[in-house]
């Protein structure tokens, strides 16, 4: 092929256009089939997928077994105290429940509207500790969870009413 190209006396240009062209060809006919056929096979609502995460995650607190089944790589964070990504999320959880190995997750309730899905829960250090009142929203796009926002409250002592954070 080079003996060819030489012959034929293509230009520098052409022949970085065709190795480009060709790349890009291939490259782009191999994801777009491999996005079509994820959307294609995911028959799963974005509460069903969060679901089967909160399974793995908050029951089994299989941290790299969800997350790697079921958040994008390029997860989005807006937890100020997390860059973006699946792995900075995963590395600190982990670390988390290996400093409280007791820790548990109870779920009090999940929401869901379109794409959006709200799960509500008590996090615990350990079964003395008063815990937190944590709300994780996850946004799912083609059965992975791929944007996240939490809001997390110190459950109190006392209350001025006798409803409970739950």
């Amino acid at each position: 092929m080079v003996k060819l190209l030489k012959n034929r006396k293509y230009s520098n240009l052409s022949i970085v256009c065709a190795a480009i062209f060709a790349l890009v060809v291939t490259g782009c006919v191999s994801q777009s089939q491999d996005s079509v056929s994820q959307a294609q096979t995911c028959k799963m609502s974005p509460r069903e997928v969060v679901s089967e995460f909160s399974q793995l995650f908050y029951e089994q607190k299989q941290v790299r077994t969800a997350f790697e089944t079921w958040v994008r790589e390029d997860y989005i964070q807006h937890k100020p105290t997390l860059p973006d990504g699946r792995e900075p999320v995963i590395s600190f959880l982990e670390n988390l429940l290996q400093r409280f190995p007791d820790r548990t997750f109870t779920i009090h309730r999940v929401i869901a509207s379109d794409d959006l899905v709200a799960v509500h829960y008590h996090s615990q250090a350990n079964p003395e500790d008063l815990g937190f009142a944590v709300i994780d929203i996850f946004r799912v796009e083609n059965c992975q969870m791929v944007e996240h926002w939490d809001v997390v409250q110190p459950v109190p002592e006392t209350s001025k009413n006798e409803n409970t954070v739950f």
